[in-house]
């Protein structure tokens, strides 16, 4: 490698861990995607001619409210997850920087499907340490993600708020109290919780290298299980394929310049650990560096579906935010493949798994206040079927499925900032054609 090579991968490094100042500019103005997918690979996904029909429900919408008190982009709704007829919302803002910059600290808030209502939950703490006390929230600039595990449901600590660096929370949900756990070591940020071979494992970003916990009690206490050996600071991303277990952080795509190969963290069913070596060029299929664009990539949202891994792809944005660009098939690690679909302008914001079916959100950005929202449902990973479509003036960035009703929870990006985010809206199952099917 040449030596202004080599300085250009140190700058791009260092860019990585010291606060995301350039992450504020790196963001598209539109869906004209300049990471365009080889032409081989567009026969993946399929226009089906089975007898599924589409809708479209913008009429049929029906608003369920918008709970939230912080400003738009902090009322982005970046989780639903439902969970025992309640679907839970995430929101909030991890950004230093920017608009709504710190947001914390967050309450929990659920939608009850059968009231129906939304509801605020109490928080305590468990910790010994801690003078015991109750909140209406949690203590954190941003709820990411819930994470339903062993069916019990967890928040991870994405940044905590006000708080020493030395330890990291999460939250679990005991009855109708949330409980909350500050215990794990050196977790600046908690980005992802999983489940494996009965052990309970953390993603963290640290201030030292992309980290990995393990918990032998369910959560009661934790040690550091290994790091991953790669660029930045933070793993980002936990998900199972092959009966193994991986722990991901920040990939380079395509390029010229520095490469795309880093290491991912491989852990099999004895627990045995190593790296893996990874191509963006085969992780991330179809996307490819863009001269001013920041680099940086990371596996988002994710499920496993008969055998394989159905995963969006995106840029880290406005420090650990997903910036989607793809949504790609995973048969093992280094062998995936890019989804277009039959909308080609279409970027996948979430995706849920449902009786043998799978559904990807999406949008298309028509003008600066349309957008169209769709799910696409699939039984097989290669053909995909659109059941219905909404117009709104922003985009929808999470949904949930509950007794044939969809749920979307709307957001907005900086730039176009919505005063419609944070809104949470429902279509009834007798409004989707293909339920009549």
């Amino acid at each position: 490698m040449q030596r202004n090579t080599k300085w250009a991968a140190v700058i791009l490094t260092l860019v990585a861990g010291m606060g995301w100042l350039l992450m504020g500019n790196s963001k598209p103005k539109n869906n004209t995607a300049a990471d365009q997918q080889p032409p081989a690979e567009r026969m993946l996904a399929k226009v089906s001619n089975a007898p599924i029909t589409s809708a479209d429900v913008t009429s049929k919408i029906e608003l369920l409210g918008r709970p939230f008190k912080k400003g738009p982009y902090a009322n982005n709704v970046w989780d639903l997850q439902l969970y025992r007829g309640k679907i839970y919302m995430g929101h909030g803002n991890s950004s230093n920087l920017g608009v709504s910059p710190n947001a914390g600290p967050i309450p929990v808030i659920y939608f009850d499907t059968a009231t129906p209502k939304f509801v605020t939950q109490s928080v305590t703490n468990r910790n010994p340490s801690i003078v015991p006390s109750t909140k209406m929230f949690v203590d954190e600039e941003q709820i990411d993600i819930f994470k339903v595990l062993n069916d019990k449901l967890y928040i991870p600590g994405n940044d905590s708020d006000g708080e020493q660096w030395d330890m990291g929370n999460f939250y679990r949900l005991d009855g109708d109290v949330w409980t909350k756990y500050r215990n794990l070591p050196l977790g600046v940020h908690v980005y992802d919780l999983a489940s494996y071979q009965g052990k309970l494992f953390a993603a963290l970003g640290t201030e030292q290298k992309p980290t990995v916990l393990i918990s032998h009690d369910q959560g009661e206490s934790w040690q550091k299980f290994a790091t991953i050996n790669t660029f930045g600071f933070r793993a980002y991303t936990l998900f199972e394929i092959k009966g193994k277990l991986y722990a991901s952080g920040m990939m380079y795509p395509a390029n010229n310049i520095w490469g795309d190969k880093t290491n991912i963290l491989e852990i099999n069913e004895k627990l045995e650990k190593k790296d893996v070596l990874i191509y963006g060029s085969k992780m991330l299929p179809g996307l490819s560096y863009q001269t001013g664009t920041v680099p940086y990539n990371k596996i988002g949202k994710n499920i496993n579906f008969n055998n394989k891994l159905l995963y969006i792809a995106g840029g880290v944005f406005n420090d650990g935010q997903l910036l989607p660009k793809s949504l790609n098939i995973m048969t093992d690690i280094n062998q995936a493949s890019r989804v277009i679909l039959p909308d080609t302008q279409a970027l996948p914001t979430d995706l849920l798994q449902r009786d043998g079916k799978v559904y990807v959100l999406s949008y298309t950005r028509k003008s600066a206040n349309l957008y169209i929202n769709r799910v696409y449902q699939s039984t097989d990973l290669t053909t995909w079927n659109e059941i219905l479509r909404f117009n709104q003036d922003t985009y929808a960035r999470s949904f949930e499925e509950h007794e044939g009703d969809f749920y979307f929870g709307l957001g907005t990006d900086p730039d176009v900032l919505s005063t419609s985010s944070g809104k949470l809206l429902r279509v009834n199952r007798n409004d989707i054609p293909v339920n009549s099917n």
